[in-house]
């Protein structure tokens, strides 16, 4: 969340990994929607209910009511007589709609059956979405599906006030349809014979009331509007300008905003495609500055712009990542999915983006970030675009947006007392308006609250379900606390939170913003955690998969901490410069909970004492870094900046703190870890880079909790202790342990496991897991193991325990030299999701069997030495990605993989052998291939 977000309320816990919709109108950020063979309706076939993917966060529900609009899955719904215009008009109208103008439309293509009522799924699939296009083609009213589908249409379109656009086709005329003439005439005579059925005459009613209502709407008639491809431009352009008129869901529940999207609009003033125009967005913290503009961004005219980009929290995305790589992502969202952006010459990157009219956000800029932004748009700014473009910068500094050369400054202020009373009433109460004894009440916090949204939202939500006396004791603290102090407020729910809970949010503020929210709750209670996430004071960004607090928030949790103004009496430090005078002058106490040292920001290498941690008894989070970022010190070989600046302990390391959840210690310099030290609340252990031969002397150690253990690149470990004390392990990752020989018997009937990484464990026993096969033991091996990785290791089968792991799903094998064939596919891999033999020289077939893997998403079968590609392949229905590139003996492949619907890539590249190279492809192929 940007530190200018007023957050909504909190969504779900990250949702599986996968590709992203971007819906260039509504620009939602949605899972994939259904595979476009179930997107249309026909009526003579029957639909097949495809799930509905995860929404993203809603805001707060609204108040109870029949007619409140439900949220929309789709930009358009089509109601059409198959018969009569599938292969033909239709065809063109959807691809037009749906591929070139990105607008979702529902279709079906699969069989429909006949029956007495409408779908269900037909039913949801028009409720939920937010137009309607009506065909009325000769033998449309023969459908008796058909005109209770367009009675439901009209139902919601006068229900949730959406557009409808009839279009008259094929010689029907408004006059037919409007008066029963001609084939719409012959129909109802049909179905005037089955009177004098009670129902029938009620239906008839109702259908001719729909038809003379349809045909009344402003619409289109093919013989006016010609030739056809002028007609689906214009029924296209019709949908589009009734979206842009509606927000997504995304905006939905956002209160007082309106009169600042006007205002911004006309500032903004996209009819003059003359000029380029940059405005900013200023305003205190958590003012509303990043929600106004992802308002803009998701309400701007789809046709004015060629290409679009939002950077969110551009000043907190510089402490990860690198100008250039910004600047990447920026060019190739504007050019499109064009492959070869990265590696064009900048001039010519330069000269294409100078060719798109172009819509930019980039929020939170701040001053020290201010020539990081000169570079992402090479000191052109608006320039850098084509005529017609603008670009929005928030920021909480006015300055820094008169410096950078706007043209406006749109200041963003708080919300008037009515807004504020319905923000917060949202939350607390989930209604526009509170109950008539909380009135007073909560028109005191508004006041109090000065229209800030984001102090609106939060105690709100601290005190949803809360009784009169709990709001009274609220406003007695508000009453002790200045108006002006935004920070202050926000207090409110600090201390509305359990001891327990306030531990956790200040460990986050201080620690864990930002970071994957499965190893968050790993290292924290994850209960905790969801208490946070449900009190608005946290949020789980979906497509990350990360946790985030709102700046406003963190800056208050490290704040609390720096009360104490003592190191040695503080509870957490995180900044470099405290950490180097607290450990080289040897100042640790009881007092200190929680430390995390980067030492990318640190000058020299830091030297303590082992008596300097034995003092720190207390201590829960120790996380010593040697790289910018966590993600950097994954790498095989360290830079040798990072190499040379270490924490450093003279004498032999005796102790650690018996409280440790987190221990990571990036080039721990000891041969083991303390003889002293008693793991029993350790959570997480992470040695990466680390002198490690042996984790303990004694195998008599307590790891009860345990959840990961990650030894990446420690290549003097030569063996694991006894684990099977770790029912709570689910990660294990021993990348690049090149000393690594043996693993202990114990990890095989680990229960919670899920991930077991041994890539690049060059001297591992080639047969480690084989003798445990022929003991024959009747307990289910690796029970939730679901992720194995084995590449680069000098295995000569995939070990018969890891291929029945009855929840296995991603098998990684690449680059196994021993590999003499595919591996033995046993019936209980049927749910493999993905599998990697790439570069294993000595698989030279494909068996038949592979069409056990009837799960398999993903295969890769790049390097290897196949000379044919079955057409059992072809029966892997799901697969989404299909890799045999570099196959050079590869001579026959499929001629067609029309069958694989659902596939997205496919890599034949470099088969130089390779006779058919021009297989067909399905429709739903978006990177045909990689060559």
């Amino acid at each position: 969340m940007s530190q200018d977000s007023p957050p909504q309320p909190p969504p779900p816990p990250p949702p599986p990994r996968g590709r992203l919709l971007v819906n260039p109108l509504t620009r939602t950020f949605d899972p994939p929607p259904p595979p476009r063979a179930n997107l249309i309706s026909n009526k003579e076939e029957t639909v097949v209910p495809t799930p509905d993917p995860s929404p993203p966060a809603a805001a707060p529900p609204p108040p109870d009511n029949e007619n409140t609009n439900p949220s929309c899955k789709y930009d358009a719904f089509i109601s059409f007589r198959g018969t009569d215009v599938r292969q033909t008009f239709l065809s063109h109208l959807f691809a037009h709609m749906n591929d070139e103008r990105h607008v979702l439309t529902f279709k079906d293509d699969v069989n429909l059956k006949r029956g007495d009522k409408i779908s269900p799924t037909l039913i949801d699939a028009i409720e939920r979405s937010s137009s309607y296009v009506v065909i009325f083609s000769p033998n449309y009213a023969d459908s008796d599906w058909c005109l209770d589908e367009l009675v439901k249409i009209l139902e919601c379109s006068r229900k949730y006030e959406r557009k409808v656009v009839p279009v008259f086709y094929g010689g029907v005329t408004p006059s037919h349809v409007r008066n029963r003439k001609g084939s719409y005439g012959d129909a109802f005579t049909e179905y005037e014979k089955k009177l004098p059925s009670k129902e029938m005459e009620a239906k008839l009613k109702t259908w001719t009331a729909a038809l003379k209502q349809a045909a009344n709407i402003s619409g289109f008639d093919s013989l006016v509007t010609k030739p056809e491809r002028h007609l689906v431009e214009e029924i296209t352009r019709t949908i589009l300008g009734a979206i842009r008129q509606t927000f997504s869901p995304i905006m939905e529940g956002l209160v007082g905003i309106d009169q600042d999207i006007q205002d911004v609009e006309k500032l903004l003033s996209f009819d003059d495609e003359n000029d380029n125009r940059v405005i900013g967005f200023w305003g205190m913290p958590g003012i509303g500055k990043t929600t106004l503009a992802k308002a803009m961004f998701h309400k701007i005219d789809a046709e004015k712009f060629e290409g679009v980009h939002f950077i969110e929290n551009f000043a907190a995305q510089l402490k990860k990542t690198q100008v250039i790589d910004l600047q990447n992502e920026l060019f190739h969202k504007l050019l499109g999915d064009d492959e070869q952006a990265h590696v064009m010459p900048t001039n010519l990157k330069l000269d294409r983006v100078g060719r798109v009219r172009s819509f930019v956000v980039v929020d939170d800029v701040t001053m020290d970030s201010l020539r990081s932004l000169k570079e992402l748009l090479h000191g052109k700014l608006c320039n850098l675009f084509r005529a017609g473009s603008r670009i929005i910068l928030t920021s909480t500094d006015r300055q820094v947006l008169k410096n950078v050369g706007c043209q406006v400054v749109h200041q963003v202020k708080g919300l008037d007392d009515d807004k504020a009373l319905q923000l917060l009433s949202s939350y607390a109460f989930r209604k526009d308006r509170p109950p008539s004894e909380f009135m007073e009440r909560c028109k005191k916090i508004v006041s109090y609250a000065s229209g800030h949204p984001l102090a609106l939202t939060v105690l709100g939500a601290a005190l949803l379900g809360r009784s009169t006396g709990y709001w009274d004791c609220a406003l007695d603290k508000l009453k002790k606390i200045p108006n002006k102090e935004i920070e202050n407020l926000l207090m409110i729910s600090y201390d509305g939170l359990s001891v327990e809970e306030q531990s956790v949010f200040l460990d986050i503020a201080c620690f864990f913003n930002h970071e994957d929210y499965n190893f968050v709750t790993r290292v924290l209670d994850e209960d905790l955690v969801s208490n946070l996430v449900d009190k608005s004071l946290l949020c789980v960004n979906g497509s990350k998969g990360e946790i985030e607090m709102h700046g406003m928030l963190k800056d208050l949790g490290k704040k609390i901490v720096r009360k104490e103004r003592m190191l040695e009496k503080r509870s957490r430090l995180w900044k470099a410069e405290d950490l180097q005078t607290l450990l080289n002058k040897n100042m640790g106490t009881g007092a200190t909970e929680g430390i995390l040292l980067n030492m990318s920001k640190t000058k020299e290498e830091v030297c303590a004492s082992s008596a300097t941690f034995e003092r720190m008894m207390n201590l829960r989070l120790l996380s010593i870094q040697v790289a910018k970022q966590r993600s950097v010190i994954s790498a095989h070989v360290l830079p040798l900046s990072s190499q040379s600046k270490k924490v450093f302990v003279p004498e032999e390391l005796k102790s650690l703190s018996g409280e440790l959840r987190l221990l990571e210690w990036d080039l721990f310099p000891a041969t083991s870890l303390p003889c002293e030290f008693s793991p029993r609340y350790l959570h997480v252990l992470r040695l990466k880079h680390s002198n490690i031969r042996q984790l303990w002397e004694s195998n008599n150690v307590d790891l009860g909790n345990l959840r990961e253990l990650n030894l990446f690149a420690s290549k003097y470990l030569r063996k694991l202790p006894d684990l099977s004390k770790s029912k709570k392990l689910e990660v294990i990752d021993l990348t690049s342990c090149t000393s690594l020989d043996e693993l202990h018997d114990s990890i095989i009937y680990l229960p919670k496991l899920q991930t077991l990484i041994l890539n690049s464990c060059g001297s591992l026993n080639p047969n480690f897991l084989d003798q445990h096969q022929a003991k024959g033991d009747q307990t289910q091996a690796f029970p939730s193991l679901k992720e194995v990785n084995l590449d680069k290791t000098r295995i000569k089968q995939v070990p018969y325990l890891i291929k029945s792991a009855p929840l296995l799903s991603k098998l990684s094998c690449s680059s196994c030299p021993n590999i003499p064939e595919f591996p033995e596919i046993l019936q209980s891999m049927e749910g493999l999701l993905e599998l990697d033999l790439s570069y294993c020289k000595g698989i030279s077939s494909i068996p038949d069997t592979i069409r056990i893997l009837s799960s398999l998403e993903k295969l890769d079968l790049s390097g290897t030495g196949i000379e044919e590609v079955p057409s059992s392949v072809l029966d892997l229905r799901r697969l989404s990605v299909l890799r045999y590139a570099k196959c050079e003996k590869l001579l026959r492949a499929p001629t067609s993989y029309k069958k694989l619907y659902c596939l997205k890539t496919l890599d034949d590249s470099d088969c130089v052998m390779l006779t058919n190279k021009n297989p067909e492809l399905p429709d739903t192929l978006e990177y045909q291939r990689d060559n």
